[in-house]
């Protein structure tokens, strides 16, 4: 039996000339995740940074050093410039092994930039989109990730599924809640689960309660958290069922039964009272590419455009 452990790290998350306590954080979570039996942490988009164009510093190799220490796979947070001078960034979500070992990057490819990332209170800098949908070999499974918005693309999961991941991480930014779209995220991650036949999970940033003030346009009421920090979203589904959730600060985790996925995905549905399952399995095995033409000839009128 394949079984993993989980855990979804939300921290509070520190910015502008304090980022660099973000660090410290990561890898006292690192620590915490190893004592409580976890195999893989998710950090935050971007968490522990950098965030800004100025100010770098390296986080890879103190958390891989942390990965290692306490054995605990990680995928962090970072951006990384696209090449020397450019002055335009790759939003990264990085993959740590157990042993210490970066074992690949995945790098944001949904929307074109600049998307919102300059001149925040957040980040600042001129982030640039991807082209490449990886899949990274983990020993017990194949796991892939995605960043944030890109939630609401189906085309990108869908991808990672076909290449093989049976695990898909989706760490969020900031503000989430306090944005109004809470109900939605949890139903995208929970679908995007369903639909692929994967295990899904998210997490945000937690910030002063003040910091989510400032891009209010009207006097709302929101209710606290308890943490005087903004809320989370941290959760866990499998495409059977929402595993666990949390709005507050902390390691979310659940174990993970990557048979379970293999089984669903070979499985085809039949008509027996009471179910073996609760979803329809085999879906992967309906698809007809040889219809799917339209999905790929976009209408110039709504044709994005690229920057150069």
């Amino acid at each position: 039996m394949t079984q993993i452990r989980l855990g979804v790290a939300q921290p509070r998350t520190w910015y502008g000339t304090d980022e660099r306590r973000n660090l410290d954080e990561a890898v006292s979570l690192i620590r915490q995740a190893g004592a409580t039996g976890c195999d893989l942490l998710l950090f935050p988009e971007n968490f522990p940074g950098p965030y800004r164009e100025r100010g770098r510093f390296d986080s890879i190799g103190p958390l891989s050093s942390a990965a290692k220490e306490n054995k605990v796979a990680v995928v962090a947070g970072t951006s990384e410039e696209t090449e020397p001078g450019s002055n335009r960034f790759h939003i990264i979500a990085a993959v740590i092994g157990a042993d210490g070992t970066v074992k690949g990057r995945y790098h944001r490819t949904h929307p074109a930039g600049p998307y919102i990332y300059p001149n925040g209170d957040l980040w600042d800098f001129h982030y640039k989109e991807a082209d490449e949908f990886p899949v990274f070999d983990m020993g017990w499974g194949k796991l892939a990730m995605l960043v944030c918005s890109e939630v609401f693309v189906p085309e990108i999961a869908r991808i990672l599924a076909l290449k093989g991941a049976e695990v898909c991480l989706m760490h969020a930014g900031l503000l989430i809640d306090e944005l109004g779209y809470t109900d939605n995220w949890r139903t995208l991650v929970r679908a995007r689960a369903i639909e692929n036949l994967m295990y899904t999970a998210t997490t945000v940033h937690l910030f002063p309660e003040e910091f989510g003030r400032k891009y209010r346009q009207a006097e709302l009421r929101l209710p606290p958290t308890g943490s005087h920090l903004t809320a989370g979203i941290a959760m866990i589904a499998s495409p059977e069922r929402v595993l666990c959730e949390s709005h507050e600060p902390g390691i979310l985790s659940a174990v993970l039964d990557i048979d379970r996925i293999r089984w669903l995905r070979e499985t085809d549905e039949e008509l027996i009272v009471p179910a073996p399952y609760r979803t329809i399995p085999g879906v992967l095995k309906w698809r007809r590419p040889e219809l799917y033409g339209a999905l790929t000839a976009q209408p110039a009128a709504t044709a994005a455009r690229r920057e150069p």
